[in-house]
C-alpha cells in the first residue's frame, strides 16, 4: 500500500483492518464498565456497527474515495448500535465529508478528514462529556494535525494519533469521576484506538485475520426443499440501489415509483431513500422482475436474495406475510424496545404498534428502527429506546425518516417505557400536549434493577463480590447481598421516599419463582400498606429483576 496517497481501495481497506482489530479484542472493551454488571456491550456496538459499514463494492476502482467513504459512513449509521456505534458511525461521515470531493488524499488531506470526523461526532451529542471517546478523537487528532506536515507519511499521522490517543485515554478517569471511582478507562475511547491501530497496520502492510462476524449467518437446512418441492414463501429479496445520474434525476427521484411496483409484485415491503441511495426489502416470487425494474433507476450495490423456505420456519414466514397485507393507518402509532417474551408481550397487550428486540448487551440498530417505521402508517410515531444506550440510535432513525414525524420519548428503562405506555393518552389530539405529558410521567418514575456482578469491586462503600447480587435505584448501586430478596429488600429499606410511593411494577425475569414474587410483596406492603404491587412475567435476561417505581 502507498503510504503517501489514500484512494478508495486502500481506504476501504484501512477501515476493514479497523474493524477487524476491534473484532480481535472487543470483549475486552466489554468489561470496562462502570458498574460490574454482565450488560457491557461497547465493544459488540462498535464492533457491528464499523463491520455494517464494510459493504461489497461493485468495481471500486471506478469509485472515488469521496464516493466510497460516504458509502462506508452511510452503511454505518444504519448499522449504529448504542451510544459508541453512532458516535462511530458519525465520526466516520466525518470523515467522509472532508473526503467527499477527493479521488485521492495526502496525508495534510487526511489529517483534516480526521479532524472533521470529530466534529461530527461532538454534534451528535446533545451535551458533551469531556473523559469520554469524543476527548480521545478529538486531542489526539489535534495533537497529530499539529505534528504533521508534507513530508509526513501516513504512517508517521497515525503514528501521533495513537501515542496522543493512548495519553488521552490514560487522563480520561481524570476527567470523568466515575470512571475513576469505578477505576477504569472509558470503554468507548479504548474501542476507538483498536479501530485506528488496525488503520496503522494495513498502512504497514500486516494483515490481520478476519474473525467471528457479528452478523449471523443462517445455515441452510437443504432437507426442508428438494426436486419435488413447491416454492409456498417465495424469494427474500434485499439490495442497496445505487440511482445513476444517466437514468433519473437522484436528488428528486420519487422512491414511491418503486414502493407501487413492489406492492404489485410482493409483500413485507421495507423502504427507504437517503440522498442517492435506496434500500430495499421484499418478499417476492419473482425477484428477477423486481431487480430487472429497480435497475431501470441505478445499478446495485448490495443484493441477498433467499429462498424463505429454506432459510425460515413456516410459523415466522406466515406471521411476517400477514403483517404486510394491510397496515392500516392511524394518528398516533408507538414504537418500544423491549426483549423478554412477557415483556413483548405485555407491550403488544397495551397497544404498542412494534417491539423491537433490544437491551441490555443487543442494543437496536437504527436500521432496526427505520424497518419498524415501515410497518406502520401514522402521522406521528412516539419511540420508547427504554435505555439509555439506545437513545442516540432511536435519535438517528427519527432524523432519517420522512413517512411520519418520529418522536423519541427519552425513556431509560423499561420500566419508565411500561409507565409511559400505561398512561398513554391521545384524546386530546394534540402532539405536543401528547409529548409533554409523557415526558411528565417519566418524573414520576423511578427504577430498580437487579442483576449480579461479574467482578470484585469497591463502589458506594459496598464491597462487591463476584456473583453476588447487585441493586441500581436509578443508575446508582445501593445494595449488594449474596440473597436475591435480600439485596431488594436492604435496596427498599434505603430509598427514602419509598414511603409515599403509591406503586410498584414489579417486572421479573427468567428463573425467578413464585415465593421469591410473594416475599417481595409481603415484604413491600409490610413498610408500606398504601403501596400496590403489580408483578408482570418479563422472562427478561441479565436483570431478574425490574420494579418500577411511583
Amino acid at each position: 500500500m502507498d503510504i503517501n496517497i489514500i484512494n478508495s481501495s486502500s481506504y476501504l481497506s484501512l477501515v476493514e483492518s479497523g474493524a477487524r482489530n476491534l473484532a480481535l479484542d472487543y470483549e475486552r472493551i466489554n468489561a470496562l464498565n462502570v458498574f460490574p454488571v454482565p450488560d457491557g456491550d461497547t465493544g459488540s456496538n462498535m464492533k457491528m456497527t464499523i463491520e455494517g459499514g464494510i459493504k461489497s463494492f461493485k468495481d471500486i476502482n471506478s469509485l472515488s474515495l469521496g464516493e466510497v467513504s460516504k458509502q462506508i459512513a452511510r452503511s454505518m449509521v444504519l448499522s449504529a448500535r448504542g451510544n459508541s456505534g453512532v458516535i462511530l458511525s458519525q465520526f466516520f461521515k466525518g470523515v467522509s465529508l472532508g473526503l467527499e470531493s477527493l479521488d485521492t488524499a495526502n496525508v495534510i488531506d487526511f489529517a483534516k478528514a480526521m479532524v472533521e470526523g470529530t466534529k461530527k461526532a461532538y454534534s451528535v451529542v446533545s451535551n458533551p462529556t469531556e473523559g469520554t471517546v469524543l476527548t480521545v478523537m478529538r486531542e489526539a487528532g489535534e495533537k497529530a494535525i499539529s505534528l504533521i506536515n508534507e513530508e509526513n507519511t501516513l504512517v508517521d499521522y497515525f503514528t501521533y494519533y495513537i501515542k496522543e490517543a493512548h495519553e488521552s485515554l490514560a487522563r480520561t478517569p481524570d476527567l470523568l469521576p466515575v470512571l475513576k471511582k469505578a477505576g477504569v478507562i472509558d470503554s468507548g475511547g479504548a474501542g476507538f484506538i483498536l479501530v485506528v491501530e488496525g488503520m496503522l497496520k494495513a498502512l504497514k502492510g500486516i494483515t490481520i485475520e478476519k474473525g467471528s462476524s457479528s452478523v449471523s449467518s443462517n445455515s441452510i437446512d437443504t432437507s426442508s426443499f428438494n426436486a419435488d418441492s413447491e416454492l409456498t414463501y417465495g424469494y427474500c429479496t434485499e439490495f442497496i440501489l445505487q440511482l445513476q445520474n444517466s437514468k433519473v434525476d437522484p436528488a428528486t427521484f420519487d422512491l414511491n415509483i418503486i414502493n407501487r411496483f413492489l406492492k404489485e409484485h410482493g409483500n413485507s415491503i421495507v423502504s427507504f431513500k437517503d440522498e442517492d441511495i435506496v434500500k430495499v426489502h421484499v418478499h417476492t416470487f419473482d425477484p428477477g422482475l423486481v431487480l430487472t425494474e429497480c435497475r431501470k433507476y441505478g445499478e446495485f450495490l448490495t443484493l441477498k436474495i433467499e429462498n424463505m423456505n429454506v432459510q425460515h420456519s413456516e410459523t415466522e414466514l406466515v406471521g411476517s406475510e400477514q403483517e404486510e397485507i394491510e397496515i392500516e393507518y392511524k394518528k398516533y402509532a408507538t414504537v418500544v424496545v423491549a426483549n423478554g417474551s412477557g415483556l413483548v408481550e405485555t407491550f403488544k397487550e397495551a397497544g404498542v404498534d412494534q417491539v423491537v428486540s433490544g437491551g441490555q448487551t443487543m442494543n437496536t440498530s437504527t436500521e432496526d428502527f427505520i424497518n419498524a417505521f415501515e410497518h406502520i402508517n401514522a402521522d406521528y410515531i412516539l419511540v420508547y429506546p427504554n435505555n439509555s444506550n439506545i437513545k442516540m440510535a432511536a435519535k438517528m432513525a427519527a432524523d432519517n425518516y420522512d413517512k411520519a414525524k418520529v418522536i423519541v420519548i427519552p425513556t431509560r428503562t423499561i420500566a419508565e417505557g411500561y409507565s409511559c405506555i400505561s398512561m398513554l393518552d391521545t384524546s386530546c389530539d394534540d402532539i405536543d400536549t401528547i409529548v409533554e405529558e409523557q415526558k411528565s410521567v417519566l418524573e414520576n418514575v423511578s427504577t430498580i434493577e437487579v442483576t449480579y456482578s461479574i467482578r470484585d469491586c469497591l463502589i458506594n462503600n459496598l464491597q462487591i463480590e463476584k456473583g453476588n447480587y447487585i441493586v441500581l435505584y436509578n443508575d446508582e448501586l445501593i445494595s449488594t447481598n449474596k440473597n436475591r430478596v435480600e439485596s431488594i429488600k436492604d435496596a427498599i429499606r434505603k430509598i427514602e421516599d419509598f414511603s409515599e410511593k403509591q406503586v410498584l411494577t414489579l417486572i421479573y425475569g427468567k428463573n425467578v419463582n413464585k415465593d421469591e414474587i410473594e416475599e417481595i410483596t409481603s415484604f413491600v406492603q409490610s413498610i408500606n400498606r398504601y403501596c400496590e404491587v403489580y408483578p408482570i412475567k418479563g422472562n427478561q435476561d441479565i436483570y431478574s429483576y425490574i420494579i418500577g417505581l411511583e
